[in-house]
């Protein structure tokens, strides 16, 4: 009987000792719950402001990036520079061999398909049309030319930008390691809630820098490619109406007939 008294004593013992420790346990987990609920109200401008000076670099090369790339979308696409509708009055005109409307809806449109043909039909010898292609080959070519290093201007400034801003980043995380290590030798070592602040301030500079620079990379291929894609549409279109103002589809399509007339005999 005692020995059952005994064990139910030890028992009771350890149950408040295990008791303890869950409830310190517990407090524990519950305090760093709150220090995260703490944490995770921190805001976008207080993470900001951690960056240190070097957030306001980065800042402005985040708001030119987002300029660039609403001013390119409004310029780069082939809706504006290569008017279907125009150039396909242009087309039916070349094919009339009508010089004069070739020359009025040409001059009359302000795109640059329009510009860079205007450029041609100026180098037109109407008596001597095959002899003057050539020189309205080389006008359009060289129209063409600077038309697309006009339409690249801003496209070019977000690859300046994507190499600005890792660079502005890392001059912020230098900014940043710098103070830390300045703590550090004046006797921070221990105290790590001392460095916390410098040490954000770099990886929030790094984090940045690499974001804009991404950001800037990929809408810069994008419409690097999207200019790209016009100048060769429009290098087939040019063609095409040179072709017609030569006569060359006409000849083509009477040789083909006379060729299924010679199979037919």
């Amino acid at each position: 009987m005692k020995k059952q008294w005994m064990v139910i004593a030890i028992a009771a013992v350890v149950g408040v000792v295990l008791g303890h420790e869950l409830m310190a346990q517990t407090s524990d987990v519950a305090g760093a719950a709150t220090q995260l609920k703490v944490e995770s109200r921190t805001t976008l401008f207080d993470l900001i402001k951690s960056g240190g000076w070097a957030m306001w670099a980065l800042g402005t090369c985040s708001v030119v990036v987002v300029w660039l790339v609403v001013v390119n979308f409004q310029r780069v696409n082939s809706r504006k520079m290569l008017p279907t509708d125009t150039i396909a009055q242009l087309k039916t005109a070349a094919e009339k061999q009508d010089y004069v409307q070739l020359w009025q809806l040409s001059s009359s449109t302000d795109t640059f398909f329009t510009r860079s043909l205007t450029a041609g039909l100026r180098q037109i010898k109407p008596d001597d049309l095959l002899g003057s292609r050539e020189k309205m080959e080389a006008a359009i070519a060289e129209t063409a030319g600077r038309e697309e290093s006009r339409y690249g201007f801003y496209v070019n400034f977000l690859a300046l930008l994507t190499s600005m801003a890792p660079m502005w980043g890392l001059l912020g995380t230098v900014s940043g390691m710098i103070g830390a290590f300045s703590k550090i030798g004046s006797g921070g070592m221990g105290k790590p809630e001392m460095l916390a602040k410098n040490i954000g301030e770099a990886l929030v500079c790094t984090a940045s820098g690499l974001m804009i620079a991404i950001t800037a990379m990929g809408f810069y291929f994008f419409f690097r490619n999207t200019l790209n894609s016009i100048m060769k549409e429009s290098e087939g279109y040019f063609t095409q109406i040179l072709d017609g103002m030569m006569g060359v589809g006409k000849q083509f399509e009477e040789l083909a007939r006379n060729a299924k007339g010679d199979q037919k005999e």
